[in-house]
């Protein structure tokens, strides 16, 4: 199978999950003042954002961009390990948790998001996850195994936006899905570089841009979020060329 971040699949589905929510606007307004608004809508749209971000991650697991990572190599282990034993095993938010953030440091990600006459200000969506599971996985969970019990306090625009803020982090960071977004929209931009210099510069950290260009601010940017890519302080310590 082609993989999909590098064939643009995966951020297709973003896209689509991105403009739905979107559309939700029309009816709600994107302030932090309807937090804890909830809707049938809401739990859809965070139903199919949180198994869009455990596929994802299950995806990441054998990305070739990934193969020298120490956390990477683990986890393929114990997958390995455990099927051996058990097929229907499959890795969970604690592998992922284990395995991806520090790689990409997803602890300390944060984005700002907002649309039309409203500004909804900062996300941080993988919010300590060097510890324990994004706040809005849990409610991702109830609602999609309980959605008649749960709905009213769990499908919320707050857990709708920070889950699809994670996917949009995902996209961001990963190289393949960089690899893609770099070549074939306009997604990630930074001034005075060209396409092939953007990749080349992003391709050096798994968490942003190298020390040595801080006068470049490198950004991500869609119609609802906005994500300055962080100065990697040391990215000799890791490398996320890809198998060309």
């Amino acid at each position: 199978m082609l993989d999909p971040f590098e064939t643009g699949k995966a951020w297709f589905m973003y896209s689509k999950l991105e403009k739905d929510f979107l559309e939700s606007t029309f009816y709600i307004a994107l302030d932090n003042a309807h937090n804890k608004v909830w809707s049938e809508r809401f739990g859809e749209l965070l139903t199919r954002t949180g198994d869009l971000v455990d596929s994802s991650f299950r995806l990441m697991i054998d990305s070739p961009s990934l193969n020298g990572e120490p956390t990477i190599q683990a986890l393929r282990e114990k997958i390995s390990k455990e099927q051996k034993t058990n097929l229907k095993w499959f890795p969970d938010i604690s592998d992922f948790r284990a395995t991806f953030d520090p790689i990409f440091q997803l602890s300390s990600v944060d984005v700002e998001a907002g649309y039309g006459l409203t500004s909804y200000g900062k996300l941080c969506p993988f919010s300590n996850f060097r510890k324990q599971s994004p706040l809005w996985w849990e409610p991702y969970n109830m609602v999609k195994h309980q959605i008649f019990q749960e709905m009213e306090n769990k499908a919320t625009l707050e857990n709708s936006i920070n889950a699809l803020s994670a996917l949009f982090v995902l996209n961001i960071l990963h190289k393949e899905s960089q690899r893609y977004l770099v070549r074939n929209t306009d997604v990630i931009l930074t001034d005075f570089l060209g396409k092939e210099q953007i990749e080349q510069s992003l391709d050096i950290s798994f968490i942003g841009i190298p020390n040595n260009m801080p006068a470049f601010k490198f950004v991500a940017r869609t119609a609802l979020f906005t994500h300055v890519f962080r100065v990697d302080p040391d990215p000799n310590k890791r490398s996320g060329s890809l198998v060309k």
